[in-house]
């Protein structure tokens, strides 16, 4: 059996009482002497008490315990992004509830109920779901204390730290037409709002700056590397047989562009000698591909410690989402080895 607050009291020669005020860090009016805290956190921890989070959510106090539903819990920005809400709410004595709702809106609403029933203090969304926001509007009317970290950058009912996906595609995009590529093919997740919003930057810059209809072409595939790789397979075929073949690729994320490099490795597109090839995201990978991956970085990590530390925030001062401001991360042009001027 695990230890419980009577066998530390016991065993510390102290009240239940005590040991509660000690081990929770409640102060009171009668002072308690430095020796005795001593000896009650030796007997917690000889003992491994662990405290019943969900017994003191029950009492209608803090249950020190966050939700997270995650869209994909395998996307690697994913993953930074819980490194970074995991070290900040751990640094605040929180624990952490994680749900994969596979992009599906029924499922996360399912979590949320099952946070609810937890006693969750708040819960953070990462990623959109499929269907809009309608899951989030339900979440939002299920529980106070609710945020969302995603990339895109307009209000929604709920706070969030966004990703600037319109900025990080004209970053990617002015890095390629700097370099001297005029015939550029943007390679999107058609399944999120951030993948369909890059694309549509990357048709619109490409509009602006006068490219023809024959240099602006855009691919749909899913964000995983498997899809990526297949679709590159086909298309570097197509490229095969074009008296001109595009210069360069944007992928709107770097799983995408992953798959893409290993379909242009196999097919002997030489990058980036024949062809660049410029993710986004800057997953923990991206460095360590071949070539190196140039791309643009959200800085997962410091989303997930922001969004963390919003959600905290809220919870210890008792705010309404109505007063807490969205916080939207800067991207940053990471250039790596897999850009480089078209050939001659």
């Amino acid at each position: 059996m695990p230890a419980r607050l009577r066998d530390v009291a016991e065993a510390a020669g102290v009240s239940i009482t005590t040991v509660s005020r000690i081990l929770n860090g409640r102060e009171s009016g009668v002072p308690i002497r430095e020796q005795t805290r001593s000896r009650v956190l030796a007997a917690a921890a000889e003992l491994k008490y662990r405290p019943n989070l969900l017994a003191r959510g029950l009492r209608g106090s803090s249950s020190s315990l966050l939700g997270v539903i995650a869209r994909d819990i395998s996307d690697p920005f994913h993953i930074q992004i819980l490194k970074g809400i995991n070290e900040t709410v751990q640094g605040r004595d929180y624990r952490l509830f994680l749900g994969n709702a596979d992009y599906r809106p029924e499922i996360a609403v399912a979590y949320g109920s099952m946070f609810e029933r937890s006693h969750a203090d708040g819960i953070i969304v990462i990623g959109d779901l499929q269907g809009g926001d309608a899951a989030l509007d339900q979440l939002g009317q299920q529980h106070r204390y609710l945020i969302g970290v995603t990339d895109r950058t307009q209000r929604r009912q709920v706070p969030g730290v966004y990703g600037d996906s319109l900025r990080g595609t004209h970053l990617a995009m002015e890095h390629l037409w700097d370099l001297g590529h005029r015939s550029i093919i943007c390679v999107s997740d058609n399944r999120t709002d951030d993948g369909r919003l890059r694309a549509t930057v990357y048709e619109k810059f490409m509009r602006d700056h006068d490219a023809p209809d024959s240099a602006i072409k855009s691919y749909t595939t899913d964000q995983e590397p498997e899809p990526a790789y297949q679709l590159g397979r086909r298309m570097f075929g197509e490229f095969a047989l074009s008296p001109t073949p595009p210069t360069a690729i944007y992928a709107t994320s770097d799983t995408t562009a992953i798959g893409l490099l290993r379909a242009a490795f196999e097919a002997g597109v030489a990058v980036p000698r024949q062809l660049s090839i410029i993710g986004f995201d800057d997953i923990d990978l991206a460095p360590f591909t071949i070539p190196p991956l140039s791309t643009v970085s959200q800085t997962g990590i410091e989303m997930g410690r922001t969004a963390a530390q919003m959600l905290l925030d809220m919870i210890d001062h008792e705010r309404d989402r109505d007063d807490v401001q969205d916080i939207v991360i800067d991207p940053e042009l990471v250039v790596r080895r897999s850009t480089a001027p078209p050939p001659v």
